[in-house]
């Protein structure tokens, strides 16, 4: 006589399967099996529907980043549409973690008390079940599929519960293409995600969507900073051929003699191995953004010739009025702006709208006065 055995709790979360490598119905999915990856990642809505406000696209960047945290994974730049999303991610080789690891992991993405009765399940088993528990985890880490299925997931259950929905959010399952790590290849891929906007005729200039990579960067999010620079990092030696022209000739115009010229450009392309600050950082970017986004009669919504000889000429940097604009977002997308003594107040009266882990109210507005800061990202 069979009867029905409950299988260990560990062994009935979710693990990768998605088709990778193997032909299915659903088609093949190919992914480099050694070692890591850069890949570009993109979904749509169903039925291309424009569902996405600025609530829903800040709860989604929150998502994937908690669990692009769990998985190791590192988001380089983004950019959230209102019907659909690009990513260009690092996806780390196999992961191997200590318990104590693990734990900290799980905290990122599970409440309190789900990791305290995963805890508690992990303490009564042998040594062979604490393993097989910490590598059931650790399967899902550095591993594609699972990321972009538990973040759809989840953001889809969020949805639907706000908006009183039913069924798939999705069409379909993401489309992935692996980029080769070359500067030439990541650059591209990185301006093409940036530039939807501006494609779309949303915005005249990249960093004014605060919804991408660029934009997030400029509004003083470190993480998206962090993903810019480590872009750049990787991409510093190479530079659009018409930036490089007009350096040139800018030099030129400094130096009394012509042979002066070779070496002085040599030695600024030798010391951009590594951005000595996020200015530099920025700069370079947006050249490579604006060689990229010039307005042609395929993409008549892209940027004008005009403003893209001018970040030429000023080599990239950022002028203040740009600057600031994108800086003083907190003053109209904050929730509250004064002192921290002042913002603790509001948020301890409406404690129950923020996250159970955010601790300080007070966000830093870069700018101003220590003394004046910002409430923001209410959930």
């Amino acid at each position: 006589m069979k009867t029905n055995v409950q299988k260990p709790y560990w062994e009935n979360m979710s693990t990768v399967w998605a088709g990778v490598g193997e032909k299915r119905k659903r088609g093949l999915r190919i992914l480099p099996k050694k070692g890591g990856y850069f890949v570009h990642v993109t979904s749509r809505t169903v039925g291309q529907a424009f569902l996405f406000g600025e609530t829903e696209k800040r709860v989604f960047i929150r998502i994937m980043r908690n669990w692009a945290g769990f998985s190791g994974i590192t988001v380089l730049t983004h950019c959230l549409m209102d019907n659909h999303f690009h990513a260009l991610v690092w996806v780390p080789g196999k992961v191997c973690l200590e318990h104590s690891e693990v734990i900290s992991c799980l905290k990122r993405v599970w409440s309190e008390e789900k990791v305290r009765a995963w805890e508690d399940v992990y303490r009564n088993q042998d040594a062979k079940g604490k393993v097989g528990m910490d590598e059931a985890v650790m399967q899902r880490m550095a591993n594609l599929p699972e990321f972009m299925r538990v973040v759809k997931q989840s953001f889809t259950r969020w949805y639907n519960g706000t908006h009183d929905r039913k069924g798939v959010l999705w069409d379909s399952r993401y489309r992935s293409v692996v980029v080769e790590g070359s500067p030439l290849a990541l650059m591209s891929v990185a301006a093409y995600i940036d530039l939807n906007p501006v494609r779309a005729g949303m915005v005249q200039e990249p960093m004014h969507y605060p919804w991408s990579g660029i934009g997030a960067a400029m509004s003083g999010d470190i993480i998206a900073q962090e993903g810019l620079k480590g872009l750049v990092c990787l991409a510093r030696g190479l530079q659009p051929n018409a930036a490089i022209r007009v350096r040139k000739k800018q030099i030129a115009n400094d130096v009394a003699h012509w042979r002066e010229v070779g070496p002085r450009l040599a030695a600024e392309h030798a010391k951009r191995a590594k951005p000595r600050n996020w200015q530099e950082v920025v700069a370079t970017y947006r050249i490579w953004l604006v060689s990229k986004g010039e307005r042609t009669v395929k993409h008549p919504k892209g940027l004008d010739p005009v403003q893209i000889l001018e970040v030429y000429e000023k080599q990239g940097a950022v002028p203040f009025s740009q600057l600031l604009r994108c800086r003083m977002r907190s003053f109209t997308r904050g929730v509250a702006l004064g002192a921290p003594e002042f913002l603790e107040e509001v948020m301890g009266q409406y404690r129950s709208c923020f996250g159970a882990k955010r601790k300080v109210a007070s966000r830093r507005v870069k700018g101003c006065e220590d003394a004046w800061m910002s409430l923001r990202q209410v959930d």
